[in-house]
């Protein structure tokens, strides 16, 4: 038996409108990456002259970053399992190999990759995938504000945070009034459908009647949530999660000779973050270093970042995409999962689940 493929994906007047869409998006992007790479270099060097650190910097790092990935992507299984019966380890692959298309992909377009996989991998339709998405991304947000914010509480007072936390103020603002939609969705999931259809469909029927079905998926994944424990669960792998991916800042930072305390560790994490939640170029390339550097000019003067601090940005944005690749591609290979399939997808080709 095979399942009915996704009214949203399936559809067939979608791909001559998405391809072009795709292509600006890309063309953009790239457009955005050279601008920033740009900027960025006139400030410090991309790869520095001068690399040397201890040996054991670079393994230990490694090391939690490997804690950092198992744990962020062994949380979505909590999400996952009340929607059908998908074993641990595949939710794991389809998860690493997620990671490894965010990277590739701009402006985020890698987040639909795990959804596309779960639904053609199992009996999970993919708005249903996609609501559990969704609320990892908003859950994150709220976290990275939460971390911002307790960070700076525990620092002295200074010009650039009281900035840097009005603006951090509208970010949860918004992560905030996502979460209550998502909830909206999960109480009333048959009036998501009913309000799309009603609002938009007469200005654009065809369009509506898709975008009611997406709403209503996410809407019956959303409410299919585990019950209190699991979530809980989840919640924790979050915090621990996020833990793991300070901790190992921190200690790069120790290796490199950046002068930075825990406190400041987790302001430069959440600065690196909100930069990153807007839509970029591939392997976030010009925007990580971006939002490393300026989280590191809150509390270091700009010859040590010119010197260490771009030493500390390249081995953090290097480990980081290295073992992404190390993780991601082999799960990509295992799960089938290339070029061919995410374009094609991406611009609306149908998608089927598994046979059975």
């Amino acid at each position: 038996m095979v399942a009915a493929p996704d009214p949203v994906l399936a559809s067939p007047g979608r791909s001559p409108a998405a391809s072009p869409r795709l292509g600006l998006r890309l063309v953009f992007s790239l457009l955005i990456t050279a601008v920033i790479v740009v900027l960025v270099s006139r400030r410090v060097d991309a790869i520095p002259d001068d690399l040397r650190v201890p040996l054991w910097v670079v393994p230990t790092y490694l090391g939690t970053l490997l804690l950092y990935f198992v744990a962020r992507a062994g949380r979505w299984w909590f999400l996952v399992r009340p929607l059908g019966a998908v074993p641990p380890a595949t939710v794991l692959a389809i998860a690493c190999a997620g990671f490894l298309w965010i990277l590739l992909l701009p402006w985020r377009l890698g987040e639909f990759v795990r959804p596309l996989l779960l639904a053609r991998g199992s009996t999970i339709p993919f708005s249903q995938a996609l609501g559990t998405v969704a609320l990892e991304r908003v859950v994150d947000g709220l976290l990275v504000c939460g971390m911002f914010f307790a960070a700076t509480a525990a620092l002295p007072a200074a010009p650039a945070l009281a900035t840097l936390y009005t603006a951090c103020l509208g970010v949860a603002a918004l992560f905030g009034a996502a979460l209550l939609v998502l909830l909206a969705l999960a109480i009333w999931p048959r009036a998501a459908g009913e309000l799309v259809r009603r609002s938009l469909g007469r200005l654009a029927p065809g369009l509506a009647e898709r975008l009611a079905g997406l709403a209503r998926g996410v809407a019956e994944g959303l409410a299919a949530l585990p019950s209190a424990r699991p979530l809980l669960l989840f919640i924790l792998l979050t915090l621990a999660y996020w833990a793991a991916n300070a901790l190992g800042m921190w200690l790069l930072a120790v290796g490199c000779g950046v002068p930075l305390g825990l406190a400041e560790t987790f302001a430069v994490l959440a600065v690196l973050n909100l930069t990153l939640l807007v839509p970029g170029p591939p392997a976030h390339l010009g925007t990580f270093q971006l939002g490393v550097l300026g989280g590191l000019a809150l509390f270091l003067p700009p010859g040590l970042i010119a010197d260490r601090g771009a030493v500390f940005a390249f081995y953090l944005y290097v480990c980081q995409l290295a073992l992404i690749v190390a993780l991601g591609l082999p799960a990509s290979l295992r799960l089938r999962w290339g070029w061919r399939e995410t374009l094609a997808h991406l611009r609306g080709a149908p998608l089927h689940g598994p046979a059975a």
